[in-house]
């Protein structure tokens, strides 16, 4: 069951191609996803848009995360390693 536990953050390859006068932007780690543009920023906007509905319909539905999408680690700053930086 779907509950609500605060931001998840993914990171997902977008590929961008020409396509006559407009641009292709696919995902090839979410299969079927692909959308176009007028410009490369366009197509790169609709697919973070189309992104964010697969990625919300697969974990309302219970439906694995595809592989290929990767959810960066938080890491937590300690003082140590604060202090282990060099700073100059």
């Amino acid at each position: 069951m779907y509950s609500e536990r605060g931001p998840i953050e993914f990171r997902i390859q977008v590929i961008i191609e020409p396509d006559g006068s407009e641009f292709h932007a696919y995902c090839p780690a979410l299969k079927g996803l692909h959308t176009c543009g007028d410009t490369k920023e366009e197509a790169l906007r609709n697919a973070r848009d189309a992104a964010i509905a697969y990625l919300h319909s697969s974990i309302k539905h219970g439906d694995p995360i595809p592989v290929g999408v990767t959810v960066p680690r938080r890491v937590k700053k300690t003082p140590s390693s604060l202090e282990s930086r060099h700073i100059e």
